[in-house]
This record gives structure tokens, C-alpha cells and sequence, in this order.
């Protein structure tokens, strides 16, 4: 132990809780001392690498809700063309997918017209915005099926013509139609021009009296209504506040509403109505409201147990340090009263996973209302900001609805001024939970691409590398591990050099998660074994950056069964590399120790489990390519010199290594595993 850390005990016990892994969080390292660097590491390495909600695991399901059968029917009927309408229609029945650009234009309505009415498509479904592209699959997609990927709203990171080019031939080959709303003209793949079309918005007044046909009210006097008594409040409005008119026009001849209030409706800002309708409020109200702003279209029942989580919480804060929460009566609030209250309407659609079953979807009966909601709350309610972040960053919300939390991350930067404006980024990256700080990586990652917000990212990763705390670090590397990484990856490679020289293993074990992702991308797969190869030179040695390539030597040799066969293949195309890496893992005494317990187990099991003699071939040959003695000598050599104290140990695992090898070619042993495939020469 250094005489540093005896000089200063209090100041080691402050700093070691901040380089401890979450509950919720992969590790990716072997169990060694957790905390700072001094001395001699302690501990048992004997322990699995726990992976759980792996930034490896299978993609989330492709299709998150159907259009109802009413929308289908809407479209068919009445409809009001955007501007470039035909040459969308155009470019979507040759290309099989168009991109629709323009905000206010109508765009979710004019997909559905398009693929109901001019393709007969009866299946509409909404793609998972958390998806990319490339990961589409053909065996994902009904054929026929038409789609929508909705990325309005959204500064997500640009498409390359890659991920564009391979969706595209998926959805040929599956006979589908894809149609994908984007804002934002950074996001469209640089060779994509065919496949993008501006549209105008309609009139808003026609678009109006559509909508009063299409709900059965063609009576002529109220489509003069529309257009002589509320048309100056339609001047350049967006096809939702058209539609909005077309509800009061029917309210004024019923009687339940005067002209000028409707005109002062239709020109009040979205921002100043949801204002106005707070101001009776109560606490289920807020709960309730602020669910549906965030969770809009998701499943009735889940908004609804988020609601109650989210009502529990206000009123626990109101509560006296010394009383207890009295529970609701589970009768106060009925599901129609609820909706009534936050002006909020459900709708049936086919279920997205199962075959003639339903599910409810939940949304507020204005379009426009969801943003209204949700920025007000935030900038009306200053005291309740860390409710309402904790709530949308919980692990219950972040585990279904992560696209979600993170686009109302966004918002708040974006749209709510602020002195520190990337604050509420900044609280969760720096979050000992494991799921704040990727929500906050992401957040991070999706802001480079908004050029106002893109400098203050810029200066809070540069410090964070720099002299961040450990959770601060670690998010840091989850940026620069990610998709945003790849664009320029020397210096993402070399921000993540700097990141693993601390002594912290909650950056350390980002790091190797980091690489992680880069090694499983056999694009870049080259580079980033070249780069993990360079930290074990002696300028690293007393770094971070040493357990990091321990514990990436442990992968890269198939050690973990966690994508095993990937990394066989590995080391089948970097033999050179893994040798190296995993002869550096041997020289550690831990490691190495951890290393000679697993070649142990698989020579005592090998002479009549053929899986496991497979496995002591393949990976003693990492270390040894040809396995006869004089061949393998100095191997051997080499490794009892490192662990003298297991020199007949090492001696038993290549000769049973050996005898198996030749049984196996004698055809005494039937080995028939993958990771056979390479044991002759």
C-alpha cells in the first residue's frame, strides 16, 4: 500500500465509492479490487464476468404499434394533398421507400394515404425509432406490410448511405413500403436524393372542412363556418390546428361554443392554452398529464402504472421527513374520468406481437398538446424537476421507453432556457446508476448533431476526459464507444485511451465494453485490436489501461461464453494479435493464475467430453500453433517460467492437450464443435 493513501485514509474513502459498478450495470472485468490502484490489487478472480443488459444483447422487436382501423378508413376518404404530393407517390411505388421532409405539412397522414389508399396496404405499422436502419431483417417483415419510421422531432445522428442502402434492399425483397418522416436535412444519407421529397403544407382551411366531411358533417353551413368566420385564424397553420377547427366549428353550431372564443383558441399558442387549462388542476391531474406528454401512444396500462408511480412520488415530496404516504383508494379514479380530466382518448390497434389480439394506446385528443404539456410542466415547476427527471430516467421507464426518456431529455436542453443548459444531461452522466449515465451518453451523442448545443457537449466531454469523477468518465466512454465514435474513430480511440488510464474500474470497465462494441464490428475490428494491442507497451504499464487489456485478452481468446463462436472466428483472422494479448494475460499474476484454473478444467474433462477437448486444443494453439514438443517447448518454457509454482500443472495441460489432438485425428475422439475447426494444421 502506498504511504499516500496512509497519509490521507479519509480522502480514499471518499473517492472509492465513486469507482463502484451500479447494480444495473454489464461488467465486463473480473472480479479484482474494485476502487483506486494502490499497491497491490486484492480480491478473488476467480468469479464470472456478469453481463447483463448488454449494449450486445438482440435488437428490441421492429414493429412498436399498428394504425387502427379507423386511421385507414380516414385516409381513404377525404384528404387534402401536401405540395409534391405525386412526386412522394412517385418516388415511393419505384423505390419502395420515400423520405418525407417539411414540418407542418401533414406528413403522418399523408403516409398512411399513401400506402392505404394509393397501394391498398391494410397493415400500417410504426417502426421502433430505437432500430437503425442496417438492422432491419426480411424475416422481421410481414411482406406487403407498409411502414412508417417517424423521426420528427428528433436531432438523432445522421443515416449513412450504408444502413440506408441495406434497408433498402431488405425492404424490396420483402415487397414492403417504408416511408420515414425526418425535420432535419443532417440526418438524410449524403446518396439518398432520389429518395427525398419537400412537401408544402395544404391549405389549412380545406384541410378543415375535409375533416368535418370525413366525420359525417357535410352540412354546407358549416363548411362556410370554416371558411369565411375562423379562416383568418387558419393563415399558415398546420393541418392538426385545421383539423381543431373543424371540432369547434361543430362546438359553435351545437352551441357550446361562441365564434370569438374559438378564433382566439385557434390563435392562441399551443404553449399558452396548456397554461390556461392547468390553472384548476390537482396532483392526479399532473401525474396523469405528464405520463401521456412523454409516453404518448404507448399501452394504456403501462402509461397508466407509470401515472400512478409518478402521483406517488409528488405527494411523497409534500410530506413531512417524519410521515408516511396514505395510498389512494383504488376506486377514486375511474379510466373515463382520468381521460375526461387530461383531455386524453384511447384507440385499439392490432397488437404488434400477437396475431388476432389487441392492445389500447393512449394519446391526448390535440396533436399538439403532448409538447405543450411536458414543456410547461418543466418551466412552470422548477421544484418539481428532479421528480420529473427521476421519474423519466427510472429503470421502469428506461427499460421499455428509453426512446422516450430520451427525446424529453433533449427537449429540455433544446427548449428550456436555462443558465446551465445541458444540466439535467450533466446530473444524470454523472449518476452512480448505470442507466442515467447511458441515457445521458445518448442524450450526449444526439445534442453533437444540434450545431447550437454542439460547443457546450464539446467542452463538458473535453473536461469530463479530463479531470471528470469516475462516473463521469465512464460516460464519456460510452459516447465515444458508440455509433458517434465511428465517425471519427482515431480520435474517439483516443479519447477512450485517455478515459482508461484512470484508476477507477467503473471507467475501466467502460472501457472495455467500448471496445468491446468496436471489436464485434469487423469494419473497424482491425483498428481496435491494433489500438488495445499498443496499451500494453510499457508507457501504460502502471495505467488503467493495464486491467483493461487483461480483461480484453480474457475476451479476445473466447474465455467467456458470451458471444464465444464470434470471437473463435476472431482469432482465426488476428491469430498474431490474441497470441500476443493472451501471453500478456498469462504474465499477470492474477489473470494468469485465472487462465491456468480454466486450461485446467477443460484437460481434466477433456479425454471424454469432445466439446471441452476442443477447447483445450483451440486454445492452447493460440499460444502454441503446433502442439508437439519440441514445437510447443518454449511456450511451456515461457509460461512455468511465469508461474513456477504451477510448473507440472502447465506440463499436464499440453500433453493431454497433445493426446487429444491425436485421438482426434486418429478419429478416437469425435470432436465436432466449431471450435474444432481449426486444430490441424
Amino acid at each position: 500500500m502506498s504511504e499516500e493513501k496512509e497519509d490521507k485514509p479519509a480522502a480514499a474513502a471518499e473517492q472509492k465509492p465513486s469507482s463502484q459498478l451500479s447494480p444495473d450495470e454489464p461488467q465486463y472485468m473480473l472480479n479484482v479490487a474494485q476502487g483506486a490502484m494502490h499497491g497491490a490489487q486484492t480480491g478473488s478472480v476467480s468469479g464470472n464476468v456478469n453481463v447483463y443488459n448488454s449494449p450486445i444483447s438482440a435488437p428490441a422487436d421492429l414493429i412498436v404499434r399498428y394504425a387502427t382501423p379507423q386511421d385507414v378508413e380516414d385516409v381513404r376518404r377525404e384528404f387534402v394533398p401536401p405540395g409534391n404530393y405525386d412526386d412522394a407517390l412517385t418516388r415511393l411505388r419505384r423505390e419502395h421507400v420515400v423520405m418525407l421532409r417539411g414540418e407542418g405539412t401533414g406528413r403522418t397522414f399523408t403516409a398512411h394515404r399513401m400506402l392505404a389508399h394509393e397501394f391498398g396496404i391494410t397493415k400500417i405499422a410504426d417502426m421502433n425509432r430505437a432500430r437503425t436502419l442496417d438492422s432491419v431483417r426480411e424475416a422481421e417483415l410481414e411482406p406487403g406490410i407498409g411502414l412508417v419510421l417517424d423521426g420528427r422531432g428528433s436531432r438523432d445522428q445522421p443515416i449513412s448511405d450504408r444502413d440506408f442502402a441495406q434497408c433498402l434492399n431488405v425492404v424490396k425483397d420483402a415487397q414492403c413500403r417504408l416511408v420515414i418522416l425526418l425535420d432535419h436535412n443532417s440526418r438524410t444519407p449524403a446518396n439518398s436524393w432520389k429518395h427525398v421529397v419537400s412537401l408544402t403544407p395544404p391549405s389549412a382551411v380545406e384541410v378543415a372542412q375535409a375533416a368535418l366531411r370525413r366525420r359525417g358533417h357535410a352540412d354546407e353551413v358549416l363548411l362556410q363556418m370554416i371558411k369565411t368566420e375562423l379562416a383568418p385564424a387558419l393563415e399558415g397553420a398546420a393541418p392538426d390546428k385545421a383539423v381543431l377547427a373543424a371540432d369547434f366549428a361543430v362546438r359553435i353550431h351545437s352551441g357550446e361554443l361562441d365564434v370569438a372564443k374559438a378564433v382566439a383558441a385557434l390563435k392562441e399558442e399551443v404553449t399558452e392554452a396548456v397554461a390556461h387549462w392547468f390553472a384548476d388542476k390537482d396532483v392526479h391531474t399532473y401525474a396523469y398529464s405528464f405520463a401521456v406528454a412523454v409516453l404518448e401512444n404507448q399501452p394504456f396500462e403501462h402509461v397508466a402504472q407509470r401515472a400512478r408511480a409518478l402521483d406517488e412520488e409528488i405527494r411523497k415530496a409534500r410530506l413531512p421527513e417524519d410521515k408516511k404516504l396514505r395510498p389512494r383508494c383504488v376506486f377514486d379514479l375511474s379510466k373515463d374520468r382520468m381521460l375526461q380530466e387530461i383531455c386524453a382518448k384511447t384507440e385499439v390497434r392490432d397488437h404488434p406481437k400477437h396475431k388476432d389480439m389487441f392492445e389500447e394506446t393512449i394519446r391526448f385528443e390535440r396533436h399538439d398538446w403532448a409538447s405543450g404539456v411536458f414543456k410547461h410542466m418543466w418551466r412552470q415547476y422548477p421544484a418539481a424537476q428532479e421528480i420529473l427527471r427521476d421519474w423519466m430516467c427510472d429503470d421502469a421507464t428506461l427499460d421499455r421507453y428509453g426512446e422516450e426518456s430520451l427525446h424529453a431529455v433533449c427537449e429540455v436542453v433544446r427548449t428550456v432556457p436555462a443558465h446551465e443548459p445541458l444540466a439535467i444531461v450533466e446530473s444524470l452522466g454523472s449518476h452512480r446508476r448505470y442507466g442515467s449515465r447511458a441515457l445521458a451518453a445518448r442524450a450526449m451523442a444526439v445534442l453533437m448533431d444540434d450545431a447550437l448545443i454542439r460547443p457546450i457537449v464539446e467542452k463538458t466531454l473535453k473536461t469530463w476526459t479530463k479531470s471528470g469523477t469516475a462516473y463521469q468518465k465512464s460516460t464519456v466512454a460510452l459516447v465515444y464507444s458508440s455509433e458517434f465514435g465511428r465517425r471519427d474513430l482515431a480520435a474517439a480511440l483516443e479519447k477512450l485511451t485517455a478515459i482508461g488510464r484512470s484508476e477507477y474500474f467503473a471507467p475501466q470497465n467502460a472501457v472495455v465494453g467500448g471496445m468491446l462494441r468496436m471489436l464485434l464490428d469487423k469494419e473497424i475490428r482491425g483498428i481496435a485490436i491494433e489500438t488495445v494491442l499498443s496499451w500494453t507497451g510499457a508507457r501504460y504499464r502502471r495505467t488503467g489501461l493495464q486491467q483493461i487489456t487483461l480483461a480484453l485478452a480474457l475476451w479476445v481468446a473466447g474465455i467467456h461464453k458470451l458471444r464465444h463462436d464470434y470471437f473463435v472466428e476472431f482469432g482465426e483472422a488476428f491469430p498474431n494479435h490474441v497470441k500476443d494479448l493472451l501471453k500478456h494475460a498469462f504474465a499477470d499474476e492474477e489473470h494468469g493464475e485465472y487462465l491456468l484454473e480454466h486450461f485446467g478444467e477443460l484437460a481434466l474433462h477433456a479425454r471424454w467430453d469432445d466439446a471441452k477437448a476442443a477447447e483445450l486444443i483451440r486454445l492452447t494453439r493460440l499460444i502454441a500453433p503446433d502442439l508437439s514438443w519440441w514445437q510447443r517447448r518454449d511456450a511451456v518454457d515461457a509460461l512455468t517460467f511465469q508461474h513456477p509454482t504451477k510448473r507440472s500443472e502447465i506440463h499436464r495441460i499440453f500433453r493431454i492437450a497433445r493426446k487429444v489432438q491425436k485421438l482426434s485425428r486418429r478419429g478416437a475422439v469425435p470432436l465436432t464443435t466449431s471450435a474444432n475447426a481449426g486444430s490441424a494444421p
